[in-house]
């Protein structure tokens, strides 16, 4: 009878304290910055892509071989405003390793907003990309003296309304 009313208490404790904790988890959405971006696609290595990119929450998903590059995908769940969303990032790097692509989409933060600050330094130029064709995307690109970066807004229509993806790519040349 000692032992229980300890146990009991480490229990109340342990539940306290649990909650506490969930309850200070952020309410934003972090997402790397522009030099972080560049940063892991100058890597040229997965299992260093890998560990950067599971410290800011994703988790691997799928590998994807394919014609002269392989693309790794990872995902995280996230809650912004009591709204579930799925974060997604892409890493492509060439068979050769010469070059590398991180692209990642959300719906869950305007990476328009976050991003273009960013971008002040980078070149602004033309965009070729088979998305800013699209009709309902809007692009901005930038280039430097090593990366291309494209950042574009969807218009996706959801179930419940029209809603926006967006979406930031960035290329090592």
């Amino acid at each position: 009878m000692k032992a229980f009313l300890p146990t009991i208490c480490l229990m109340f404790l342990t539940i306290f304290s649990s909650q506490a904790q969930t309850a200070a988890a952020p309410a934003t959405n972090p997402f790397p910055s522009i030099s972080t971006l560049t940063g892991w696609a100058s890597l040229n290595s997965q299992s260093q892509f890998d560990i950067a990119i599971r410290a800011v929450g994703f988790k691997f998903e799928v590998k994807e071989p394919g014609e002269g590059s392989t693309a790794y995908t990872y995902i995280r769940k996230v809650t912004v405003n009591e709204v579930n969303y799925t974060d997604r990032i892409v890493y492509r790097i060439t068979n050769n390793n010469s070059a590398s692509i991180i692209s990642l989409v959300t719906a869950s933060t305007d990476l328009v907003s976050l991003y273009t600050p960013q971008l002040a330094t980078f070149k602004n130029n033309n965009c070729k990309t088979e998305m800013s064709k699209d009709k309902n995307t809007t692009c901005t690109c930038y280039e430097s003296v090593n990366f291309a970066i494209d950042l574009c807004d969807e218009r996706v229509k959801l179930t419940m309304g029209d809603g926006n993806k967006y979406f930031v790519s960035v290329a090592k040349k």
